[in-house]
Order: structure tokens, then sequence, then C-alpha cells
């Protein structure tokens, strides 16, 4: 593309201060080491490194134009008289994510795009709208925390959230491919990095907000003001057809909805406990360990939802996807077909049985408050023992750590403490955090996870259910730098099997 069509439309965050009249650009790039012949290059300072270190070894790649910070412009204008183009921002992140939307030709416009945030639930209600929006007849695309998937690509998901140039490029390959239909999930450090700022949404989700993440956002109050951000980019987004789903059982949904009137699109609720505007018909949600059912009462509707996916948080997720789907036009039969071909969400609620008459369920929840709704939901289940094996991750929030370990003991009969991804933390000290909240004596310590779910599964009695909570679809454990191959779910089923070949 001509410079100076794609500095055109990033208007007065890209200024150039020397000549750009008759360059091309062959891409937008953030990271030196993929610039290329022609390539954009945008300086933008991050948590490891800041890129205006890195602008000179760009324009020896051959970068043809460079967009540093206002007040770096000094340091390298000898670069413009040279035959790059500097251009000066005065947000090197805001231009990267209109730089790079504009050079591909804000692919998020041709494809309908469901945004959903919060702290939990994000992962299972993309699952559950791709299959609404399948059985709807679209050919929906997925960014997540799992994976990034549409057609037959599935690509790994380092970031839940990818910076603002690789979300376009996957907006473009997916449109290019025929999708038409787009679900991510948009993380609170997405939304506070403004990865998702030139996004044109259809609508946006609100599940819930508990702690989390404070080692980013410092304060409950920050970490909220992230999350909302997604309402100013629906209301930025030019599609026409907008709406904004919302938890009114969530306190943090509630003031959302309180301020409604800031925006002028329609916000939709979505809830059991509070009046809403979709919920469960009273008495009709039936929750048993091979999936869950309910009657939705809609604005004029009722309608039968039967799930092949269990745990009671998961009427919370669907019911954000019904709502969703709804709001945008696909009628009620329809989305309940959907979410009745949904038969698993990797690592949320995966059960797995044993011969011998107890059960596993393998679960993300590394929250607090999601390990609560996790305990809460197998309770439902009557089993005989609740024993819970988890941990949790190094180098993250430390809050939310004696938390865990309260929720753990009360709600289980027996827990084994163990590790998660410690990281460059020592595991018994993360240990040591989680037993600062531990008053009851019900609970091990097993520091090595493999152990720990191995002696979970010794202790296993016919009617009992294990809970394995924090790692969930994962298939790695990072130990210091490195990353090793673990997968809860081949632990639990490797040691199921000893049980019965032994």
């Amino acid at each position: 593309m001509r410079l100076e069509d794609v500095i055109r439309d990033a208007g007065s965050l890209a200024c150039p201060v020397s000549s750009s009249g008759g360059t091309m650009i062959s891409s937008v790039e953030y990271d030196s080491r993929r610039v290329q012949q022609g390539s954009l290059f945008v300086a933008v300072k991050g948590f490891q490194s800041d890129g205006h270190e890195y602008v000179r070894n760009a324009v020896d790649a051959g970068a043809a134009a460079v967009v540093v910070s206002n007040d770096q412009v000094e340091h390298f204008r000898d670069i413009g008289n040279a035959g790059a183009v500097v251009i000066a921002s005065s947000d090197c992140r805001r231009a990267l994510s209109r730089l790079s939307a504009a050079m591909c030709g804000f692919p998020s416009r041709n494809a309908v795009v469901i945004g959903i945030t919060g702290t939990n639930g994000k992962t299972s209600t993309t699952y559950m709208l791709e299959s609404v929006f399948r059985k709807a007849g679209y050919n929906p695309g997925v960014i997540g925390t799992v994976n990034y998937r549409w057609n037959s690509t599935v690509r790994p998901a380092p970031n839940t959230t990818p910076e603002s140039k690789d979300i376009q490029d996957l907006l473009r390959d997916m449109t290019g491919d025929g999708v038409d239909c787009v679900i991510m999930e948009i993380s609170s450090h997405g939304l506070e990095l403004g990865r998702a700022d030139d996004i044109d949404l259809d609508a946006a989700v609100f599940t819930n907000l508990t702690r989390d993440h404070l080692d980013f956002h410092h304060t409950f109050e920050e970490y909220f003001a992230a999350k909302v951000k997604i309402f100013d980019i629906l209301a930025h987004s030019m599609k026409e057809k907008k709406s904004a789903v919302v938890n009114i059982d969530d306190p943090y949904g509630v003031r959302i909805l309180e301020d409604r009137g800031r925006y002028r699109y329609p916000f939709i609720s979505f809830g059991i406990d509070h009046d809403a505007d979709y919920m469960p018909v009273a008495g009709s949600i039936v929750n048993t360990i091979k999936g869950i059912g309910y009657r939705m009462k809609g604005p004029d509707f009722r309608q039968d939802v039967a799930m092949n996916v269990a745990g009671r948080f998961n009427v919370y997720n669907s019911m954000s996807a019904f709502a969703a789907a709804h709001s945008l036009g696909i009628a009620a039969d329809v989305v309940a077909g959907g979410l009745g071909e949904v038969t698993t969400v990797p690592g949320r609620f995966d059960c797995i049985d044993s011969s011998e008459g107890f059960s596993v369920v393998v679960d993300y929840a590394h929250t607090d408050d999601a390990l609560e709704k996790l305990l809460l939901s197998a309770r439902e289940l009557n089993p005989k023992r609740l024993i819970t094996v988890f941990g949790c991750g190094g180098n993250r929030d430390r809050t939310k750590r004696p938390l865990m370990g309260k929720t753990a003991t009360s709600l289980s009969d027996y827990v084994v403490v163990t590790s998660d991804n410690p990281r460059k933390e020592e595991p018994k000290a993360i240990i040591e955090d989680i037993l600062a909240g531990i008053t009851a004596s019900n609970y091990e310590v097993e520091p090595d996870r493999e152990t720990a779910i191995r002696s979970a599964i010794e202790k296993a009695e016919k009617g009992d259910l294990i809970v394995i909570a924090g790692k969930g679809h994962e298939d790695y454990q990072i130990l210091g730098t490195e990353k090793i191959h673990f997968d809860d779910r081949e632990m639990a089923r490797k040691y199921i099997q000893m049980r019965v070949t032994a």
C-alpha cells in the first residue's frame, strides 16, 4: 500500500516529519526481527524492552518508514535525511493498532465480530458461540486462550488477546478464508494495551469480574476500568446493529448496566438471581455430571436448553452466548440447537470416568471465585467425597493465593496443595502463601504436581469426585524459564489406568 494512504487512515496518530511521497510499504511491524524490505516499523515500548532501541536495526533490515514517539523524533531525524520516512506519534501503541488495521483493510468490517471479556467464562462462551453460529449457517473463527482456529487451521495461542498487529493479520487471514463470524476473547491486558481498539465489534459480552491480574492492574478499580473499555470499542464500531450483553448477577455487571445511558446501543442483561432479559425459568436448572439443562426465558419466548457440558457456571456461560447470538438475529431454537452440540470445552469441567466408580474433573479455575464456582458445581453432583488438587501460578497475583487455599479447604473434603506453573518463584514459597489462608486440617502438601495427582487418585473411593484445578487445557508446566510437557488430563488417565492394572 501507499504509505500516505495508511497514514491518512491513522489521522493524528501518525504525523510524517520527513517526506512520504511515493513511498510504498509491504507490512506493518513492531518486532524489528520481522522487518522486511519496505516495512513500516512502529517503535512500541514494551515490558521488557523499548522498540526505539531497535529503530536503526529495522532500517538496516529494509524498513521504508518508522513511527517513533514525539519525544524521540530528534534522535532519529538523520534516518529521515538518509531516505527512510520518519513519522511522529503521540501514542505509538495506539498508532500500531490503527496502522495495522488500515494495512489489512479493516478486516473486522467484513464479518460479524463478538468480543467477550470478564475474569471467568470467556473461553467456554467462545466455544458455545462458535457452535451456535455454525448451526446458524455461518463459518466461524475463534481467537482465544486455547488457540486461534478457523476452517482447518489451528494456531497456538501465546496470548489470549494478541498484539494489535497480530489480531489484524488474523482477522485478514480469517475473512480471506471465508470466515464470516469471529468470536474472540478480549482480556484486560489486551484492553488496557489497546490491542483491540480498531476492531469493529457487533457485540460485546461481559461475563463477570473477580480477583485476578492485580500484579498488572495494581487495584481492582483499575482492573474494572480496563474491562469496561470494551464498551467504548463497541461504541466506536462502524457496525450498524450493535449490542452489549452483561451479567446482571455480578456486582460489576450491575455498575455497567447502571451506566448504560452513556451509550447509544442497547444493553441486554442475563442472570439467574435477578430479573434479566435472559434468564432460566425458576426451578428449571438440572445439573448432572453429564451435562446441564434449563428452560430459557427470553424477551418474547421460552426455549429448552440441553447441553453436554456440566457445571452450574455453564448456565451463565450459555446464557451469555444465547443472549449475544439472539440479539444478533439468530432464532432461539437455532441457538439452543447449537448449544446442544457443544460436547466439551478443553480444560473446562473436563470429566474423566474411572471403572472403579469415581470421577475426575479437570478445570482451568485459577482464581478464588472460579475455584469456588467450580467446587460448588461439583458439590451439586452429590459426590461421596470431594477431593481437590490445586496450586497457584508463580510471578502472578499473590493476593489470591490464601483466598484459594481457604476456598479449597472450605468446600472440599480433602485437598492436595501442589504446584501450578511456578515460573521463577520457589514452589514452596507459593505454597506458603496458599497455606496462610487455611485454618482447617483437611489437606496435605505435595509440591510435585504429578505426585499430587497420583496421591489424590490413589485415595479415591467409589462415589468420590476428584477436581484437578488451575491448568485445564494447558499441556505444559513452566519451571523457571523452561516449559516442559505436562497435561493434567493425561496424568489423571495414567494413574486411573495404573489403579486398574495394579
